[in-house]
């Protein structure tokens, strides 16, 4: 069975693989970016909490 995944590229394999040849092509770009910021930014805060609930279990 195959395991199917998606990932959102970061900004220089965006800028390596696209050249937008329009504008609709440049906007479907920055909002992969913006996608790709807000998902570190998510994940970074996860992990602070977590570090943050480990700490108070001690």
């Amino acid at each position: 069975m195959a395991n199917i995944t998606e990932t959102i590229p970061n900004d220089t394999e965006i800028d390596a693989m696209v050249s937008p040849k329009n504008r609709r092509s440049a906007e479907i770009i920055e909002r992969k970016r913006q996608v790709k910021r807000r998902l570190d930014e998510y994940l970074e805060q996860a992990e602070l909490r977590r570090s943050i609930g480990d700490d108070d279990f001690f």
